[in-house]
């Protein structure tokens, strides 16, 4: 809830349900999952965002507010998982068969962590092994690699064996551009305005979302201007 660009964007309404909730959905929907497990802060501004999760019927983690790494580690350990896919609480749109497809990635050619490379902002997730994220947890020492979960996997591909899974559809026109993620009223705006337009239920599809774009180009600007976080940006298009 303490988020410097928007604050409380999590319980944000979209159409008909909190931001939170159409994220818990998207990730439900990934075949193979056995716990979905909202991660959340000590915080007691995080007290509504906890009983939001607890209505939604999924787990709730309480952790440190910047040592998200740590967080994440202690949320799934007690379940002692094999794979942990974190997908981040400010996308309402992770489409499950991108997810399912890195899962697929990173078991069948025997990795320890798959990023995504090409695909827009805010629809992928990253998958790992327990393994991995624990070793990651007690090596990494960077504030930034604390924070942000995953980054020291990636960026030590001499120690963990490291997957991408590329887009290989064509890019619509413009869509290198397009994100999905809430950051900002911008961001927010569209994705109601692109919940409008569904007529159904979460989960939805990447090509759903591509399909209104091109169909209504004027919804895409009204978040061209925000400016992607640098890790963000590290996420989409780092050799993952």
């Amino acid at each position: 809830m303490g988020s410097t660009r928007l604050p409380g964007k999590v319980l944000e309404p979209i159409g008909d349900r909190s931001l939170l909730a159409w994220t818990v959905a998207g990730v439900r929907a990934i075949p193979g999952l056995s716990t979905v497990i909202v991660a959340t802060t000590t915080e007691g501004e995080d007290d509504v965002l906890v009983e939001a999760a607890e209505a939604l019927g999924v787990d709730v983690h309480r952790g440190p507010v910047h040592d998200v790494l740590t967080r994440c580690v202690e949320a799934v350990e007690p379940h002692a998982p094999d794979v942990v896919v974190r997908q981040t609480a400010d996308n309402p749109f992770p489409d499950p068969t991108i997810a399912a497809s890195q899962i697929a990635t990173l078991v069948e050619h025997g990795l320890d962590y798959v990023g995504i490379a090409g695909w827009p902002i805010g629809i992928a997730a990253e998958v790992c092994r327990m393994d991995a994220l624990t070793a990651a947890m007690h090596e990494a020492t960077t504030a930034a690699d604390r924070e942000h979960v995953m980054p020291y996997l990636y960026r030590h591909p001499e120690r963990f064996r490291i997957g991408t899974l590329p887009r290989t559809a064509p890019m619509p026109l413009g869509g290198e551009a397009w994100r999905f993620t809430v950051d900002t009223p911008a961001d927010l705006q569209l994705v109601r305005a692109l919940a409008d337009r569904f007529g159904h239920a979460p989960p939805v599809r990447l090509d759903e979302l591509e399909a209104i774009l091109a169909a209504e180009p004027e919804l895409a600007r009204l978040n061209a201007a925000v400016v992607q976080k640098p890790w963000q940006v590290a996420q989409a298009t780092e050799g993952r």
